[in-house]
């Protein structure tokens, strides 16, 4: 039997790159109606499915009966938490808290509600990125004694990462 040989490369080009003429443009451009498009077009509206107006977070898909109730300064607040607990621990800590502790707390709390055990290093940079303005880890040192990060985590409510704290020499981070 005899095998059909494939044109060489140079002509397969130059077959492809022809000219096309406006009708066989325009007849490619409409396709025809398969089946397939045609069982697609006939579906009435209440068989498709429609993706919802506001997308579900994953806390809303892991706790669907749970209405989380929360201050909306402080969206990104642990379940229980509030801003009373935060004014107690700061007044044990003898600290007075202003805008930018308010401003810590927010932070960590998305950090926190972004990744559940977020790294030290992730904390650190949303801090000294927010801050960067007043003098970024400095000025957060002067404004949280205990360490912007482990002060800043037990007045958010928040558990510190590991290695925030080092028991033998003080905060850390």
């Amino acid at each position: 039997m005899p095998t059909k040989r494939k044109a060489p490369r140079a002509q397969r080009r130059k077959t492809s790159t022809k000219t096309k003429t406006k009708s066989a443009v325009k007849a490619k451009a409409t396709p025809k109606p398969t089946r397939r498009t045609s069982v697609r077009a006939g579906k009435s509206a209440a068989t498709q499915i429609q993706a919802p107006a506001d997308p579900r977070k994953i806390f809303d898909n892991l706790l669907l009966g749970a209405a989380k109730t929360s201050d909306p300064n402080f969206r990104d607040a642990p379940e229980g938490w509030t801003p009373a607990q935060a004014r107690s621990l700061a007044a044990a800590a003898g600290l007075a808290l202003d805008d930018d502790h308010w401003e810590v707390i927010r932070v960590l709390q998305g950090c926190y509600k972004d990744e559940l055990k977020p790294r030290i290093r992730l904390l650190r940079d949303a801090l000294d990125a927010r801050f960067a303005g007043k003098g970024g880890m400095k000025y957060l040192f002067v404004i949280l004694p205990g360490g912007p990060i482990a002060q800043g985590c037990v007045l958010a409510g928040v558990k510190p990462p590991h290695g925030a704290t080092d028991f033998s020499f003080g905060s850390v981070a």
